[in-house]
């Protein structure tokens, strides 16, 4: 497990410096939109039009790679990724930022698929649960700290632009040097997405529903909080909070989702977002520590979500359909990513602030009755059958371990990028 880590350390410590820069830029891109004025219902496209380009990238980046490599294909990713950074610097403007962050998400999805692929690679099934669990350690740990890097410049000037290109400029140095060769180009696996509903529709709609949820929070909590009157130093302990809380409950609610029906877990997690995410929306504005406190709770609990579904929607695929399964997943993430931002960027613009923390509120309770709806229309998986917890970043294709994995299975979550293409679904 040494000798994998240390082959895969200057992998990790590349993706690490992406996802710093990456956690820093995506709340600072808020905020700046709201300095300089732009509406809530404009700040919503600019902020979808990043998941429109990271789903570009889910569907093409693997080709890419398949064609350069991995190393190379991260580089020329990074490249693309610290160019988008910086050209926001020199283009203030709603449209051209739109068109810029498009750039931006198709680079970011394409540094995943090759950071996962080849994770997966160097890991077998004896090790790959606990390859994939350091990864997530990694992701979540780099996007809280990127927002302490908030407080390292003026989000009014050109700063934390030049920051943020830095780390990512720096980034590019462990995988252009590491002394270990790339993975082989990824093999091609197809589920297409309407067939994998019929084998979890709870899964599909449950990833999608996180997607519309989930994405708006991100791109939208430092402009509620920066309305609210709260210090950039306050904004930025807020979105830590809610990254760190995340992070600390995987295990427990994984554990616990092992043990009894995960749909029960499903049940219990999202009514406990809708609960914080009202009271955020009725009394989160009156008291600093009150709002720390719920959003603690809330993203304690909302982060566990995408991994829940993850892992319900692999109790009922084949070994050979994980790969595929996990990718259509991030697909239906995506698509609700994409669209979530603009409903929640209107809300805001009409209701006030408090309307983001309602809008996640009502799609929790949403999923919560669909999934007592599948509870009725199907029979739990026996415990026995199914696959241990991994947590995984809603950013994830990679697929899933379990004691039944062939070779085949476990190519590369690269592969199952390319699924969407054929087929009106994905994977």
């Amino acid at each position: 497990m040494r000798g994998l880590l240390r082959s895969v350390g200057p992998l990790l410590l590349g993706i690490g410096m992406v996802l710093l820069a990456s956690g820093l830029f995506n709340s600072f891109l808020s905020l700046r939109m709201g300095l300089e004025g732009f509406p809530p219902q404009l700040i919503g496209f600019v902020v979808s039009s990043y998941f429109a380009g990271f789903l570009f990238g889910s569907l093409w980046a693997s080709a890419i790679v398949g064609q350069v490599g991995h190393i190379r294909a991260f580089a020329a990713f990074a490249a693309i990724l610290t160019g988008s950074f910086l050209f926001l610097a020199l283009f203030v403007s709603p449209w051209a930022w739109m068109a810029i962050r498009v750039l931006s998400g198709f680079a970011i999805a394409g540094i995943f698929v090759v950071t996962e692929s080849w994770l997966n690679d160097r890991a077998d099934s004896g090790n790959r649960g606990r390859i994939l669990s350091f990864y997530m350690i990694v992701n979540q740990m780099a996007s809280g700290l990127g927002q302490q890097l908030l407080q390292a410049g003026d989000p009014a000037g050109a700063d934390l632009f030049l920051i943020a290109g830095a780390l990512l400029s720096v980034a590019l140095v462990p995988v252009a040097l590491s002394p270990s060769a790339g993975p082989p180009p990824p093999s091609r696996n197809a589920l297409n997405l309407l067939a994998l509903y019929r084998i979890s529709p709870l899964g599909v709609i449950g990833c999608f529903a996180v997607g519309l949820s989930n994405a708006a929070f991100y791109s939208l909590a430092p402009l509620f909080g920066q309305s609210l009157g709260l210090s950039v130093a306050a904004i930025a302990q807020f979105m830590t909070l809610t990254i760190f809380a995340g992070m600390v409950m995987q295990w427990p609610v994984g554990r616990l989702s092992d043990r009894r029906d995960r749909r029960h877990v499903i049940v219990g997690v999202t009514t406990g977002v809708v609960c914080a995410g009202a009271a955020i929306a009725i009394v989160g504005g009156g008291s600093l520590p009150v709002l720390l406190v719920l959003v603690a709770i809330y993203g304690g609990l909302s982060l566990t979500i995408y991994p829940l579904m993850v892992a319900h929607a692999n109790d009922f695929t084949g070994p050979g359909q994980r790969v595929a399964a996990s990718a259509g997943l991030l697909l239906a993430y995506g698509i609700g990513a994409v669209i979530g931002p603009i409903l929640a960027a209107n809300l805001m613009g009409w209701l006030g602030p408090q309307a983001l923390f309602g809008y996640v509120a009502t799609i929790a309770a949403g999923l919560a009755l669909f999934t007592l709806y599948r509870i009725r229309r199907r029979a739990p998986v026996p415990v026995d059958s199914r696959d241990a917890f991994v947590p995984v970043a809603e950013t994830t294709a990679a697929p899933r371990p379990g004691p039944g994995r062939d070779a085949a299975d476990v190519q590369g979550a690269a592969v199952a990028v390319e699924t969407a293409r054929g087929s009106p679904e994905q994977k």
